[in-house]
């Protein structure tokens, strides 16, 4: 059972979104579905027989990746699964909304600042709606349909592998020569920030086990070598380390924004993705040696000591 692969266009700065489809003994599975744009309803209504489509399985609720799910399952009567804790934020949507407000503004940002950010990620031509009818996928997940999955996250709280034979579909989780911004979010879980940085040292340690399977990302090219994409990952988190170690301790994400980019950064989303990124960083330097045990531990920390000892000043 090899995925048939469906290379989609975004809008977006990545770029193409890569979608799977793949048979089983009870139709058609798709792993993502990309946007909702007439062209991709065109795409899968041309080389899809949405009839026999019985599952849509989601790695990550970010839109490109799920955008069309809803469009899918109304044309098919598919059955959508979404990760745990994306579920978690769209049944508790005004909750969430709310914490993250309280969280930007320990970060130092406005209220003012905050409203435009809201009439962004609520905005339905850029982050669509949730479907209304949802399955979770650790809970629901069909066993018959002979896959599995494994929770790889980091890029965001809810990344999730689908596994099958000798391939794993990633999402965003390891891109080849991408940093994938960490995006700041809402741990409904515990109602607080989540931490990515802590997820992502845990998870390169099961991502490093997916070597020698075939890769299928989310983005860019569909052949990755496991360990490259992770060694181009640290090496980018540990140079944009060394450049931030002035503000290492600065608890005003804003302001180290303001100083950072004195030509001024406009964009409220941008912002909004450097912040998360910053915030990456600075857990790496309040915990350095949990990143080095996770490398150490899948033989890649060798290669990158140089850049470690660079960023923390040593």
């Amino acid at each position: 059972m090899q995925p048939v692969i469906h290379r989609l266009d975004t809008h977006y700065a990545i770029g193409p979104v890569y979608c799977y489809s793949l048979e089983s003994a009870d139709g058609l599975i798709l792993v993502d579905c990309g946007v909702p744009n007439e062209e991709a309803k065109r795409h899968y209504q041309e080389s899809l027989d949405l009839s026999r489509l019985r599952h849509i399985l989601i790695t990550h609720a970010h839109s490109d990746h799920y955008g069309l799910a809803e469009w899918l399952s109304a044309q098919s009567g598919a059955r959508i699964y979404f990760p745990y804790r994306d579920y978690l934020k769209v049944r508790h949507r005004d909750e969430h909304l709310r914490l993250l407000g309280d969280i930007m503004q320990g970060m130092g940002f406005s209220n003012r600042y905050y409203q435009r950010l809201l009439a962004i990620i609520t905005h339905p031509e850029d982050f669509f709606p949730f479907p209304d009818e949802l399955f979770v996928v650790e809970r629901d997940f069909p066993q018959e349909l002979g896959l599995d999955f494994i929770a790889c996250p980091g890029h965001s709280q809810s990344d999730l592998v689908y596994l099958g034979g000798d391939w794993a579909i990633t999402g965003d989780t390891l891109l080849p020569g991408v940093f994938q911004t960490p995006v700041l979010e809402v741990d409904m879980i515990n109602n607080g920030r989540f931490n990515n940085y802590e997820a992502y040292c845990d998870s390169l340690v099961k991502l490093a086990a997916l070597s020698g399977r075939r890769i299928l990302p989310g983005h860019r090219e569909t052949s990755v070598n496991v360990h490259d994409a992770q060694l181009f990952y640290v090496g980018k988190l540990l140079h944009r380390a060394e450049l931030l170690r002035p503000w290492r301790k600065e608890v005003n994400i804003s302001h180290i924004i303001s100083e950072m980019f004195t030509g001024g950064m406009t964009s409220t989303f941008l912002i909004y993705l450097k912040a998360a990124e910053l915030l990456f960083i600075q857990d790496f330097f309040r915990e350095p040696e949990r990143l080095a045990v996770s490398l150490r531990h899948i033989g890649l920390y060798d290669q990158v000591e140089e850049l470690f000892d660079r960023a923390l000043g040593r």
